[in-house]
């Protein structure tokens, strides 16, 4: 009987507890229904490093609510010392006033490395965010600093852009840059450039060269007979210091002698520039090469008008390049092509005279008459250009022994005394002629050259180098300075270019070694030498 009781005492027990449900597994939505909200910190670009001093770190804060339930309210991130932005929820999801589950929103700050950072080589960062009164988790990352790196960088250009003159200078600027993040130096910084004679030394010597910071230089070149002839220049520098070489830099500027007439079908020349207008008078500066004829040709005038235009010049059979010419009534006496009015032609294997005047609408005759040369590969020919069915334009007739007063038999050597740096030279120069003279230098010494007596407007200075390109332009200016680049004789051209009188002047040399201002150079000159050269036959171009 008593284990009948206990047993249904047994029984309804259980019946009561499963009544009461105590046995029940849990609800899962009730335990799902706790706002969990997860954070996660990452850069913009995934960086894990730093370099310098003010590079800014770009952070990014994703917030995610990974419960069930919606948060309602502004997200906010503390990271300290880092400014962190937040949008709008609603700007986010289902783009409603609550983070739904699964949603995401990304705030953003932006830190500066301190010198502090730089100094200890890393950046940490603690966070967390915060919606509707739910705290994330904490998030960060370390950043550390990256190994100091130095590079060097050069740029270059060139001014101008384009050249259509032999002897023209063309300005090559360089700029170095140190794109690392460690400093340069201190050193001498150095371009080397296949288009100039000698290394450039840029910027004083012990320059330092902090990351991003830069230091620029020039040099000019003067374009040669083979420039002219190529359709354009291209030339290659690089750049050393700090025990740095950088990647080699190039400029390309444009032959425009070249670019016409290439551009222009044979025999159809290209039309005028616009800003020469038929009748009208235009002050034509005479390039290299050229001559009065000519340059009648290029704007279609009579060679009497430019001859009577300019009285300044004694001898319409001798110009200097540099010098201002009048053109008057252009268009008057043919078609108006304008400059350049030459230009210089190297032939090449299969040229002919027929073929290279077709190609430059040269005159045939004019062609044979200005190069008096037997054509072969490699020779450089002058070229009329447009010189082709020219109207009107009068050659003033010339015999083969025509006399050119204006150039001198030979040159005069000048040497300067052992022990001395400096030698004056008197002379005299009559109408119409060129005294030159003769001094040989080393590369890297400084030639001064100063003339004294006449006036700027009667005479001109000009100096040659020993690869026969112009070092200075004759002009009025009679001071002038340079540092040897190529060694050799370097020719000194006294010009008279008005007046009908005679012109006495001294010229003063200096050669001295750029570093220590000592003479280099020996021999004797007479002070007070009065110097009347002979001048010499040749044939007028036509």
């Amino acid at each position: 009987m008593k284990k009948i009781l206990r047993t249904s005492l047994s029984l309804f027990m259980l019946l009561v507890l499963s009544a009461c449900n105590l046995f029940a597994s849990p609800d899962p939505a009730a335990v799902s229904d706790t706002p969990v909200l997860r954070l996660n910190v990452r850069t913009r670009n995934g960086s894990s490093t730093f370099s310098t001093v003010g590079e800014v770190i770009n952070y990014e804060y994703i917030i995610t609510n990974t419960g069930a339930s919606p948060l309602t309210g502004s997200a906010a991130v503390l990271d300290s010392p880092r400014q962190v932005t937040c949008p709008e929820i609603s700007t986010v999801g289902n783009q409603n006033a609550n983070l739904e589950q699964n949603e995401s929103i990304t705030c953003t700050a932006a830190y500066s490395i301190t010198e502090s950072d730089v100094t200890t080589g890393s950046v940490i960062n603690v966070a967390t965010a915060t919606v509707g009164g739910v705290t994330s988790n904490q998030s960060g990352i370390t950043l550390t600093r990256a190994a100091a790196t130095s590079t060097l960088t050069l740029t270059k250009s060139a001014n101008p852009q384009t050249y259509g003159q032999l002897g023209q200078t063309i300005t090559y600027n360089y700029t170095l840059t140190n794109t690392g993040t460690a400093p340069l130096g201190p050193a001498q910084f150095v371009v080397t450039d296949n288009k100039l004679a000698a290394p450039l030394n840029c910027g004083p010597d012990a320059t330092t060269l902090a990351p991003n910071q830069s230091v620029t230089c020039s040099a000019p070149y003067l374009i040669t007979q083979a420039d002219m002839s190529a359709p354009n220049l291209t030339n290659s520098a690089s750049a050393t210091g700090g025990g740095q070489t950088s990647a080699s830099a190039t400029t390309t500027i444009t032959n425009t002698t070249i670019t016409g007439t290439q551009t222009a079908t044979p025999n159809t020349p290209q039309a005028p520039p616009s800003n020469l207008s038929p009748g009208s008078t235009i002050q034509h500066q005479v390039a290299v090469g050229e001559w009065l004829i000519q340059i009648g040709r290029c704007y279609g005038a009579a060679f009497e008008d430019i001859r009577d235009a300019n009285p300044q010049i004694a001898d319409p059979d001798f110009i200097l390049p540099s010098m201002i010419v009048s053109v008057p009534r252009i268009g008057s006496a043919g078609r108006i092509y304008g400059p350049p009015c030459i230009t210089f032609h190297t032939v090449q294997s299969g040229d002919t005279w027929e073929s290279i005047a077709q190609r430059y609408n040269a005159d045939l005759t004019v062609l044979h008459k200005v190069n008096p040369v037997t054509l072969a590969a490699g020779i450089q020919l002058k070229i009329p250009l447009n010189s082709a069915g020219s109207v009107g334009v009068t050659a003033v007739p010339r015999t083969a022994t025509a006399t050119v007063t204006g150039t001198p038999a030979t040159a005069i050597r000048i040497n300067i005394p052992a022990g001395q740096t400096t030698v004056s030279v008197a002379g005299v120069v009559n109408p119409s002629q060129t005294v030159s003279y003769v001094l040989g230098a080393a590369q890297g010494q400084v030639l001064t050259l100063s003339l004294s007596g006449p006036a700027t407007t009667e005479v001109t200075l000009g100096v040659t180098g020993p690869t026969g390109i112009a070092l200075k332009q004759p002009d009025g200016t009679f001071t002038w300075t340079t540092t040897v680049s190529n060694a050799g004789d370097h020719f000194i051209n006294v010009a008279s270019v008005t007046g009908s009188s005679s012109k006495a002047y001294t010229l003063t040399v200096s050669l001295t070694s750029g570093a220590t201002g000592t003479a280099t150079s020996t021999g004797t000159v007479t002070a007070t030498a009065t110097l009347t050269p002979t001048p010499t036959s040749t044939t007028a171009p036509q």
